[in-house]
């Protein structure tokens, strides 16, 4: 008996067809980012205790992170040793994305789908991230999607990116100080970003968590009493690498 398809029966089988060959060797997992202050998730607009002395209201809280440059992403490790591999992300329904803005007032900005090549027969692979973006994009003026400044990302002032946005107040034995912190710098000695602790995954991890805990910032943010810096400097860089180094990953 012949079989006569139709032409939305056609078009239906052809695009099937393109997505499958599209989606073959491409494999992915879901990062989900969580901000706390050690074990407590941070909610905005509400006093949380960093410790027993010290409070924190978090009002606002926007930061970039991005593909690392040197290999666009995911290093695939086989038993034959190790293979760079160009990685992608998806964020708010975009493919491809390379830099993406993360915004606590926005739960949907914090999953992040990171695409990377499948690997064949047994093998892992780590996710490479860097918190914040590279050098040379900065230096190309401004962007679209992400970079878009009407984010309220880009300093009007000079060329570049506020990395890490976090505005609140913070309480120290009773004594309120506002807080008012953007934070970056893409040059020289005030070079801001930093890249985040690899995590290997194995091929059958469908998500993780990056969970960014504020804990050691804010001790930071106390010992050096700045609690308002809004400019490429010296203690910009510091804060960014201490937020960057308190990033953990886990399932």
């Amino acid at each position: 008996m012949r079989v006569v398809l139709s032409r939305p029966a056609y078009f239906l089988l052809f695009l099937w067809s393109f997505i499958s060959v599209v989606a073959r060797g491409q494999s992915m997992v879901t990062i989900h980012h969580l901000v706390t202050l050690g074990d407590a998730k941070v909610v905005l607009g509400e006093w949380q205790k960093s410790d027993s002395l010290v409070s924190i209201r978090i009002d606002k809280l926007r930061w970039y992170i991005s593909l690392p440059p040197a290999n666009g992403g995911a290093g695939v490790e086989k038993s034959g040793g190790r293979h760079k591999n160009i990685a992608q992300s998806k964020s708010a329904g975009k493919t491809g994305s390379k830099v993406w803005l993360l915004d606590l007032s926005d739960s949907s900005s914090l999953d992040q789908i990171y695409l990377y090549p499948t690997v064949s027969g047994p093998g892992n692979f780590n996710i490479s991230l860097l918190f914040g973006i590279d050098s040379a994009i900065q230096m190309g003026g401004v962007g679209t999607g992400a970079l878009d400044p009407q984010r309220g990302m880009y300093w009007t002032w000079q060329t570049g990116y506020v990395q890490w946005k976090m505005e609140g107040a913070i309480r120290v034995n009773g004594d309120e100080h506002p807080l008012e912190l953007h934070l970056g710098g893409f040059d020289g000695a005030t070079k801001a970003q930093a890249m985040l602790s690899d995590y290997l995954v194995y091929p059958t991890t469908n998500s993780v968590i990056a969970q960014w805990d504020l804990t050691p910032f804010i001790a930071q943010i106390l010992n050096q009493k700045k609690f308002g810096v809004m400019s490429p400097s010296p203690i910009a860089r510091d804060y960014c690498r201490i937020i960057a180094g308190s990033v953990t990953f886990h399932q």
